[in-house]
């Protein structure tokens, strides 16, 4: 297996998409706080930019430094096998292997619940009280403190608006 994160997400829903653009210009600066922390990230495939634009949120650790392993994707508009059609939701899950990368993943994963905690649900391998200390950290530095209690949960059942309508 492997140290795995995994969140699904409501991507058509209006409530993620009204979080889009913020989420999108937050990853941007997290991008740039973990690099400026010497953690070296890339485009999906270890190589280039990190890519961020109306259609996704996309990197990597760096290839040329050993950085890389899975790639950390968020898609406005995914077409991947994982759909709950049935649901209308997606399930992802990126493995780091606990590269230095996995700082950025985290943070990321932070941020998009915090924007939109009832259309983007996160779980990982890692404990919420001691692996995910970098990513609270970044996120309280960068956009306040979360305020959340440890936000775990079953993500194969989809966020909050998959399994029960959200007013």
């Amino acid at each position: 297996m492997g140290y795995t994160h995994y969140w699904s997400y409501t991507p058509q829903a209006e409530g993620f998409r009204a979080a889009w653009l913020q989420l999108q210009l937050d990853a941007a600066a997290i991008i740039d706080f973990v690099q400026r922390q010497d953690v070296q990230l890339a485009g999906g495939d270890g190589t280039g930019a990190p890519r961020i634009d109306d259609g996704a949120i996309r990197f990597n650790g760096r290839q040329a430094d050993g950085g890389d392993y899975e790639t950390f994707s968020i898609d406005l508009n995914p077409h991947r096998p994982r759909e709950r059609e049935e649901s209308g939701f997606f399930w992802e899950f990126c493995k780091t292997g606990e590269r230095p990368y996995d700082m950025a993943v985290t943070a990321v994963l932070l941020r998009a619940h915090t924007l939109a905690p009832d259309f983007f649900a996160i779980q990982s391998d890692g404990d919420w009280d001691s692996d995910w200390l970098e990513a609270r950290a970044i996120h309280r530095i960068l956009f306040g403190d979360p305020g959340m209690a440890d936000p775990f949960t079953d993500t194969t059942q989809g966020p909050r608006a998959a399994r029960t309508p959200v007013g």
